[in-house]
């Protein structure tokens, strides 16, 4: 529906790139990370005003990298996960850089890399503690020893993910030590990579000591603070969620709200009801939880929120009229609700309220550079 509307800034995501280079300098590249839509921003619509400030772009899988290359972005896009083997041609036609933690895949690559004539270059992963991708640190050399009999392959990179660097700083540092460890280890050995990366977003903001060539810069991107702690460098929200107000009612009190009838009005109430539901992404644990913000002012939400609708309550703002702009997320001069205030109330991280807006929302830039 047009009356719902995710409005996407693009000089507020320009302002926190440079604001994030300041702060960790001019020497360690900066891969921006659009997986999963940009972080439900619309990727098309955010990586082309990017590309001249960023040194790469981070996905999770080919769909995401080809979807960059289609936008002509010839930039480095580095898979941050394991790739399926049924994909090795797609890494090569489209320049593709994947990340590497077994022998298996290794092997159809350099066999891709050789028909093409082209060399491949990888980024090897290393689980230093987090238990999902990559090769444990003791069976690394195992690995590159069986990697080095491999033709059209450039061990470019070498990188881990932290598990725990927005809350616990001692497992972040058990992790740096065993990353930094092996890679002294392998330096001894004559082997060595250009770019080695282990920091991400709160890795990046509250431990700068673990940045090294390249950092993975997701969330904070996008104007939010990926931890509780206060950032040490201002950011500013990308993301606007707006709607309108579609009807409105006057219900008598004692008069049952929504489906299940889980809110009934105490007074003579005024209503709203909202276009945009569960069905849109908007979490169903706001039902008589969550607050929007009507001309100016925060208004409950009230009842069951449904796949399509969400009612809210009016009485406070006696002069709201159909038509009228409600924000779920953003600000309306002065009065702000954030997605880390809605991942507080639904027991979330603003990752999944942000990526779980649906595609039916209609994505607008403003304030375009380009």
């Amino acid at each position: 529906m047009d009356a719902n509307i995710i409005e996407i800034n693009l000089k507020n995501l320009r302002n926190n790139v440079e604001a994030i280079r300041g702060y960790i300098g001019p020497y360690a590249k900066f891969l921006a990370v659009v997986k999963a839509d940009a972080y439900g921003h619309n990727i098309k619509g955010i990586a082309p005003s990017l590309v001249d400030i960023v040194d790469g772009f981070g996905v999770a899988n080919v769909e995401e990298a080809i979807e960059l290359r289609e936008l002509s972005i010839s930039k480095p896009i580095l898979i941050l996960g394991d790739v399926p083997s049924s994909e090795v041609k797609e890494i090569v036609q489209f320049n593709i850089t994947p990340s590497v933690s077994s022998l298996e895949f290794t092997k159809l690559l350099s066999k891709e890399g050789e028909k093409a004539n082209k060399a491949i270059p990888i980024h090897i992963q290393i689980d230093t503690g987090m238990g999902r991708f990559g090769v444990l640190p003791e069976e690394v050399n195992g690995l590159l020893e069986d990697i080095a009999l491999l033709s059209n392959l450039k061990l470019e990179g070498i990188f881990s993910h932290f598990s725990t660097a927005g809350t616990d700083r001692e497992f972040v540092d058990v992790q740096f030590r065993r990353f930094i460890e092996l890679i002294s280890t392998l330096e001894r050995k004559k082997v060595y990579f250009s770019i080695r990366h282990i920091a991400n977003s709160a890795g990046t903001l509250f431990h700068p000591y673990t940045v090294m060539d390249m950092v993975r810069i997701g969330i904070a991107m996008y104007g939010i603070n990926p931890t509780n702690d206060p950032a040490p460098i201002p950011l500013l929200p990308v993301m606007n969620l707006k709607t309108k107000i579609l009807s409105i009612r006057d219900l008598p009190k004692d008069w049952p709200v929504g489906y299940d009838a889980t809110y009934t009005s105490k007074v003579n109430s005024r209503i709203g009801i909202i276009p945009i539901g569960y069905g849109d992404g908007i979490p169903y644990q706001l039902s008589n939880n969550g607050s929007v913000i009507v001309r100016e002012k925060k208004v409950p939400i009230i009842g069951r929120i449904c796949m399509d609708y969400t009612i809210i309550e009016l009485s406070e703002v006696p002069e709201a009229e159909v038509g009228d702009e409600v924000v779920i997320i953003g600000e309306q001069k002065g009065e702000v609700i954030s997605a880390k205030d809605i991942a507080r109330l639904t027991n979330q991280i603003p990752y999944s309220i942000i990526t779980n807006l649906k595609g039916r929302i209609k994505r607008v830039i403003i304030n375009d550079i380009l």
